[in-house]
């Protein structure tokens, strides 16, 4: 079929199927209501054409041009839309669940609302891409370029974002639960009331960035450098922390209870009313931290460094020192053991 005999089907309301129309020259038509079953448009040129209620059911798409089409709750489930162009087009609640979107350029384009749950976008540029509250449910976005990205709101999880750019990406209340983030850079990033507990952020870069309320609870951020972030009451829960770098950083109330610390610095930072409760910080340096009113309680201390450490009013209710350095801190101001404490927890 060539463009006047696709052009003709569609104003006879006929179902255009199982046919090849790689190449196709669809640019400017109307094919509004047009239905296309088990179609290959490979290469199609579709830009500026008219598609509203198009159904399009198995078909594909691979390599076709759709930059700025509006394709506005497009129902694409599973369809192979690699390397599309679909360059500042809207795709507001489109659906696009299993589909592949490898190699696309979805740059500037509207993602809004989208539900791409299990959908491939590895190696996708999606810079400058609005994704505000799209869904991507263990989608696969191995070396996708995200920067720029808005994702405000974004719902990922179990998401692969091995390799991808985030860099400049607009990160607020965005949710990035058990993804895959390893050494992900998010220097001076604003990082703000995310959600990425269990995410693997091991050796991920945070220098300078902004990760106030965030969460982080069960994550590994082994080896992860977090060195003058500003983290007011961020929680690291049962966080992996070993010989991460938070020299510097700003975590006014954050929660570290039941997280392993061990041989990370915080020298310098300042962690005024924070919580270790159950925390091990085997080897860790908190040389001039500011530590007051911070909970220790029941935390492994052996072998942590509190040189020049401020202490006031530091809880330190039955933790473990063995080879601790309290050199020059002023630990007198620091809170022993409860004795009524101990009482009721060895009782119970």
């Amino acid at each position: 079929m060539n463009r006047d005999e696709v052009l003709e089907a569609v104003r006879r309301d006929d179902t255009i199927e199982n046919v090849d129309l790689s190449g196709i020259d669809l640019s400017g038509a109307d094919l509004s209501g047009a239905r296309f079953e088990n179609v290959i448009l490979k290469g199609a040129d579709l830009r500026g054409a008219r598609i509203i209620r198009t159904g399009f059911r198995n078909c594909e798409f691979e390599g076709a041009n759709m930059e700025g089409l509006v394709l506005d709750r497009a129902l694409w489930m599973k369809m192979n839309l690699s390397g599309v162009i679909l360059k500042s087009a809207s795709m507001v609640r489109a659906v696009l669940s299993g589909a592949n979107l490898a190699g696309a350029d979805l740059s500037g384009a509207d993602l809004t609302r989208i539900v791409a749950d299990n959908a491939v976008f590895d190696q996708a540029v999606m810079t400058g891409a609005n994704m505000h509250k799209a869904v991507l449910m263990k989608a696969s976005l191995v070396g996708a370029d995200l920067s720029g990205t808005n994702l405000d709101k974004t719902l990922f999880i179990k998401a692969d974002l091995s390799g991808a750019v985030l860099k400049g990406a607009h990160i607020f209340k965005t949710f990035l639960r058990d993804c895959e983030l390893a050494g992900q850079d998010f220097k001076k990033a604003r990082f703000v009331m995310a959600q990425a507990g269990g995410a693997n952020l091991a050796g991920a870069d945070f220098t300078g960035a902004d990760i106030t309320q965030s969460h982080f609870m069960g994550a590994d951020l082994s080896g992860a450098i977090l060195e003058g972030v500003q983290g007011r009451r961020a929680v690291f829960n049962e966080a992996k922390l070993q010989k991460a770098r938070l020299a510097g950083a700003a975590f006014y109330q954050a929660s570290f209870d039941q997280c392993d610390l061990s041989q990370a610095d915080l020298s310098g930072a300042d962690l005024e009313q924070a919580r270790f409760e159950k925390a091990v910080c085997r080897g860790t340096r908190f040389i001039k931290t500011r530590l007051n009113y911070v909970d220790f309680s029941h935390a492994d201390l052996t072998a942590a460094d509190f040189t020049s450490a401020s202490l006031g009013r530091a809880k330190l209710h039955r933790i473990i020192e063995e080879a601790t350095k309290w050199d020059k801190s002023d630990r007198s101001a620091a809170l022993g053991t409860d004795p009524d404490r101990a009482e009721s927890e060895d009782w119970s």
